[in-house]
């Protein structure tokens, strides 16, 4: 429903853009250039919880992160960039804590001990995003990406893995308050699983909120 959502305000972004560019003054010089790059804050409270994807509840996210996005088409109204990201903090609430019990015959069990968030560092290289211009400073965008992520612990389960992989896709606006910079508001639906990968998969989901700073790095071009 929520990625339904997403086409539907992009599509609805389209048909706006259309009447604003000819209303617009030839202003090619806002325009995004070669390179934008920034960091974000983003918070998602209460895992979200379904039958397919993440079935993991009571789980809160925060991610301190880096976005870049490199054209490779540019029109007047229209650009589609690469969009790589680098997630250095990414906190995961309410994870269980382990420890192995020693057993009589020599083997061991684990069990949980406790609860705390754990840290990862996340890295998304597969990233495309869409941006249009809905008027001489405001544009807005849908993006997803795929990558990896290395917590300190195993995540959600102590049956799963400490390396997760992550896939994403959300959109949102961005207001060019300076030629060169840009705030970013924007949603993305983050999933979190390891693919079965470990005798436990049950996945995060989260619906992440998030604000950024993007600034141009070169001319215009």
């Amino acid at each position: 429903m929520r990625v339904k959502l997403i086409i539907i305000t992009v599509i609805a972004a389209s048909i706006i853009a259309t009447f604003s560019a000819q209303t617009t003054d030839g202003q090619d010089e806002l325009r995004p250039s070669r390179l934008e790059i920034g960091p974000y804050v983003g918070v998602a409270r209460h895992s979200l919880v379904g039958t397919h994807l993440g079935v993991t509840p009571d789980r809160n996210h925060l991610f301190l992160g880096l976005h870049a996005t490199v054209p490779f088409f540019r029109s007047r109204n229209w650009t589609f960039s690469y969009a790589p990201e680098v997630v250095p903090l990414l906190l995961i609430s309410n994870n269980q804590k382990y420890r192995d019990l020693q057993q009589t015959d020599g083997g061991h069990v684990t069990v949980e001990d406790g609860r705390g968030p754990v840290a990862g560092f996340a890295m998304s290289p597969i990233g495309l995003e869409a941006q249009i211009r809905l008027a001489s400073r405001w544009r807005a965008y849908a993006a997803g990406a795929a990558g990896g992520v290395w917590f300190t612990r195993a995540v959600p389960t102590a049956h799963s893995r400490a390396f997760n992989y992550t896939f994403e896709v959300g959109g949102g606006l961005l207001w060019q308050y300076r030629s060169r910079e840009s705030l970013r508001v924007g949603y993305k639906l983050h999933h979190l699983p390891n693919l079965y990968t470990a005798p436990d998969n049950p996945g995060i989901d989260g619906a992440v909120f998030l604000l950024g700073f993007d600034r141009v790095i070169g001319s215009h071009h």
